[in-house]
């Protein structure tokens, strides 16, 4: 894989997917920045931390979709208002940034999958917050791209599969949606797509997701298989559940724009769990 020579922010380090790209760049010429030594909404701080840097790659985020309903603030401050402060920064000093975004800021409405010209419609609080930096950072920079990336998990943070895992352990059964659908992508795949893209630098919006789709139940009914967990998973509707923040039903990208740009094929979401399971 080819690597850039040039300085390299890390935002977001100790984060799920930020932890995977630190390990990756680990012998580069990286700065890694997180919480509570850096805080992304503090613009002096962040001026400071990116001031010499040839790349920043920010996978700091409000990521709590719960919380984001109640602390809408928050999430505002650190997924847009910081991100239009990094691009304003980024611009006068000429710096490519690599941002994360998310599905969430789909309605999920759409029978096919999402392509990157498609019309956002976010239904919740962290979507809306997530749009508004995407749209800060296009506005205030011209060097950048945008890898939305969905239904993520890693090891180094709360996801899908480890509060699974986790509820397994507690119940007889339990309960999984049927209806959302989209692809499990595992964070260590998206943090290579990073480290290629600081070398190649491509400019504006790409999804990236594991190849396949699958709903919420069949991806918990893959994982439970692989690791012999006998708890009964019981097929339900979203409004069964009653949460805070409504969810899209449909979450999946089309990922023809980024293939192009890979050194190898993305793999079968199947793949990269077994993968994954195998590291637990």
């Amino acid at each position: 894989m080819i690597r850039s020579s040039e300085k390299i922010v890390l935002l977001g380090a100790k984060g799920m997917l930020g932890s995977e790209v630190s390990s990756l760049l680990a012998n580069d010429n990286i700065i890694a920045l997180d919480l509570p030594e850096f805080d992304i909404t503090n613009k002096n701080q962040l001026e400071k931390a990116i001031q010499d840097a040839g790349i920043v790659i920010n996978c700091a985020a409000y990521t709590d979709v719960e919380k984001s309903e109640s602390q809408t603030d928050l999430a505002f401050k650190v997924n847009a208002e910081a991100v239009g402060n990094l691009g304003e920064i980024a611009r006068r000093n000429n710096t490519y940034v690599i941002h994360i975004g998310t599905d969430f800021v789909f309605d999920g409405k759409k029978e096919s999958p999402y392509i990157e010209t498609d019309r956002t419609n976010p239904i919740n609080a962290y979507g809306k917050s997530k749009l508004q930096g995407e749209l800060l950072l296009a506005e205030k920079h011209n060097f950048y791209s945008i890898i939305r990336v969905q239904w993520t998990y890693g090891k180094n943070g709360n996801n899908f599969i480890s509060k699974l895992v986790s509820l397994a352990r507690q119940k007889d059964s339990l309960k999984v949606v049927d209806d959302q659908f989209g692809s499990p992508t595992w964070t260590h795949e998206v943090a290579k797509v990073i480290c290629e893209f600081t070398a190649k630098k491509p400019q504006g919006l790409f999804h990236f997701a594991a190849a396949g789709f699958t709903s919420r139940y069949e991806m918990a009914k893959f994982v439970f298989e692989k690791l012999n967990i006998n708890t009964e998973l019981v097929p339900c509707k979203s409004s069964e559940f009653k949460t805070a923040a409504t969810r899209p039903l449909n979450s999946r990208f089309c990922c023809d724009k980024i293939k192009p740009l890979l050194d190898k094929p993305i793999e079968l979401w199947q793949k990269s769990i077994e993968r994954f399971l195998k590291t637990l």
